[in-house]
């Protein structure tokens, strides 16, 4: 029976603690395994969340079956069985964060303005991040949704509206923010809308069949 890595970071949003390590692979990719994971893994539109365990320096992180696998430098001073501390990147793990709680809020933004869209995909890689619709929206009303949008961005920022986790983290997790309908999702998220700092609206376009919204974001 496959081994399964429990992937706590669904329910808690640690950044240190310690782990116990169950394999260490050698080869041109040094992975380490453990029992129970804080690391988010890169998919569902996010990067990798980054860090250390014990000496090693964690450099990706990735789903591999029900394992979760850390690529890190090196698995010097790593034994299987010992229990070591681990750190994850709060710097990096709060940007992504506010880079898909932001594209949880476009989705729903978005849908709410213009009816004829139904927000299908998020891609929330800083320095890239969109969120994709399917439906009918013709490309003339792109820079007046874009500016309504922008101007509605700005006002749910500056309210203390949460950002919660809804359902069993394991099996029907589920982000919602303030009264927008939830959102089946296994990222990382902030707690609340003032943890982000501006989003900005970078651009509304046709791609294919979809509508795609570009952005950045920015926490405080």
């Amino acid at each position: 029976m496959e081994s399964i890595t429990k992937k706590v970071y669904l329910e808690r949003a640690d950044a240190t603690g310690s782990v116990v390590v169950t394999e260490l692979i050698a080869g041109e990719s040094a992975v380490v395994r453990v029992a129970e994971t804080w690391f988010h893994p890169q998919g569902g539109g996010q990067k990798s969340d980054r860090g250390t365990i014990g000496p090693a320096r964690v450099l990706h992180v990735a789903h591999n079956g029900g394992m979760v696998d850390h690529f890190v430098d090196s698995l010097a001073g790593l034994s299987v069985g010992g229990t070591y501390g681990f750190a994850v990147d709060y710097a990096w793990r709060r940007l992504n964060s506010v880079y898909h709680s932001s594209g949880h809020l476009i989705a729903g933004l978005v849908e709410s303005l213009q009816h004829g869209l139904t927000a299908v995909a998020g891609h929330q890689w800083p320095g890239e991040a969109r969120v994709e619709f399917e439906g009918q929206a013709e490309p003339s009303s792109f820079d007046g949704l874009a500016a309504e949008l922008s101007r509605r961005l700005g006002e749910l920022l500056s309210k203390p509206i949460e950002v919660k986790v809804t359902g069993d983290p394991y099996s029907s997790r589920a982000i919602q923010i303030g009264d927008f309908p939830p959102i089946p999702c296994g990222g990382t998220h902030v707690r609340a809308l003032y943890e982000i700092s501006v989003i900005r609206v970078l651009g509304i376009k046709r791609k294919g069949n979809r509508v795609r919204v570009a952005y950045d974001a920015l926490p405080p």
